[in-house]
């Protein structure tokens, strides 16, 4: 598995997460004092890295491990 598709694996177990706790990327933004674009593209996989310390942001946040969100879903 290459970078971009951890990234892309990433971004849409995060929107799963937010889509399933009726979460808006606004939302998701205040709270984790990040701009509402950041969270769009690291949700899309357009944002071609993320840093550890904001990925365990998103982790805590949705109170997932970083390996349940680094994991493809099938």
């Amino acid at each position: 598995m290459d970078d971009k598709d951890l990234l892309v694996i990433f971004g849409l177990n995060l929107k799963y997460e937010r889509l399933k706790h009726r979460f808006s990327q606004e939302k998701v933004a205040g709270e984790l004092n990040f701009s509402t674009s950041y969270v769009s593209n690291v949700e899309s996989g357009k944002h071609n890295q993320v840093s550890l310390i904001n990925a365990y942001k998103f982790a805590s946040f949705y109170k997932k491990s970083l390996d349940y969100l680094l994991t493809e879903k099938t």
